[in-house]
């Protein structure tokens, strides 16, 4: 059986980013499965790779997360009609594995099912277009009521439907009460990311990172009001984005925060295991209460304590498993952080508990599993 594989950013473990899709590909090819995966490349042309037997065709399109919201619709648009073409040669297709976002994705694999006859299984990374509208970028009455029709065309023709997180998957329900909503989370590389235990020490300052993109959606101003009032404890801001620029500026005056460039798998693993706690941050919007980042997950595998400034599912897991907790504000971080850095007893419960949920919730191999079955159900 042959699945085609839709992810327009696909990354192997030795690229930067999110490896979600690499993980089931390869599970998928291991449990028997043909898998070929249409993705993009910011090399000028096209080019075929085959990655432990997963057939991986790179389309040539312009992207960095530094560009505008409509230089990445553009984006978007430039990679649906490539990969269409590109689908439309790709013979014996006997289902299609689409993941979001941008919800393009699944546009592509509403047409291929049309004029294919393939039925497609919708993944849902992020919530489009309920988070750009609500962010502001997408303001136009008719083009919001366009994207939302869209989008319930998609959860509609689509066979199965994957969410990334519970509130998702609640979500989407409501647009499509008659469907079955599967929520299988981001995942935790258990056997990679080990539990690392880092004492505190006089001379050493307690530790903070923060991981990833550093976007408008990050809401990383939060994250330095926070820093600018507590110098003794150090935070590092790993990643790019199209707001790193400014939260540098923002940063400069205060010597407690550090940058560094976006990281591999393997480098991120060696800068969690110097740092005592991780950081996840949002911005302000209940939409982004739903999201399901890597950082998450990497920060739970390596048995790190977690600090979230969003509500929603993550800080009531957090909290549940007593492996981080929710902060309001400034004020609200520098009550609650002194508990953990005045009793390193504190500390390690928490960091072993945030090891203990990955393994209990979030074991990539355990989820990666249940897709399988999913596919199985194609057959």
């Amino acid at each position: 059986m042959k699945i085609l594989y839709l992810h327009q950013y696909f990354k192997t473990p030795s690229q930067a980013g999110s490896h979600r899709s690499w993980y089931i590909a390869k599970t998928l090819v291991e449990a028997g499965y043909q898998v070929e995966i249409i993705t993009s490349t910011q090399e000028k042309k096209t080019f075929f790779l085959e990655l432990n037997h997963i057939k991986v065709h790179y389309l040539p399109v312009a992207y960095e997360q530094s560009m505008s919201f409509w230089q990445r619709l553009w984006a978007f648009l430039v990679f649906f009609a490539k990969a269409y073409k590109k689908a439309s040669q790709i013979q014996n297709i006997h289902l299609i594995y689409a993941t979001s976002t941008p919800l393009s994705i699944g546009i592509l694999a509403f047409f291929l099912k049309k004029f294919r006859k393939t039925p497609y299984i919708f993944e849902v990374r992020d919530l489009w277009p309920l988070v750009p509208i609500e962010m502001g970028f997408i303001k136009n009455s008719l083009l919001i009521n366009f994207l939302y029709k869209l989008e319930k065309i998609i959860y509609q023709n689509a066979q199965k439907i994957i969410a990334l997180s519970p509130s998702m998957q609640s979500y989407i329900q409501t647009l499509v009460p008659q469907k079955e909503i599967i929520c299988v989370p981001n995942m935790a590389d258990n056997d990679f990311f080990s539990q690392v235990s880092t004492p505190l020490q006089n001379n050493k300052p307690f530790t903070i990172s923060y991981f990833g993109s550093i976007g408008k959606a990050n809401g990383l101003e939060r994250l330095i009001e926070i820093a600018k009032n507590i110098p003794d404890i150090h935070f590092w801001i790993i990643g790019k984005g199209s707001e790193l620029s400014s939260i540098q500026t923002l940063s400069k005056s205060f010597p407690n925060i550090s940058f560094f460039e976006e990281q591999t798998k393997e480098q991120l693993r060696e800068t969690l295991q110097q740092t005592d706690a991780f950081f996840i941050s949002f911005a302000d919007f209940k939409s982004l209460e739903t999201c399901s980042p890597n950082k998450f997950f990497d920060g739970l595998a390596t048995g790190k304590l977690c600090i979230t400034n969003t509500k929603g599912w993550i800080k009531d897991i957090i909290e549940q498993e007593q492996c981080g907790f929710y902060v309001e504000n400034a004020q609200d971080f520098a009550i609650k952080i002194q508990d953990f850095i005045n009793n390193p007893s504190l500390l390690k419960t928490y960091q072993e508990n945030a090891r203990k949920t990955a393994e209990k919730y979030f074991d990539k191999n355990i989820l990666c599993s249940k897709i399988v079955s999913l596919v199985k159900t194609f057959e």
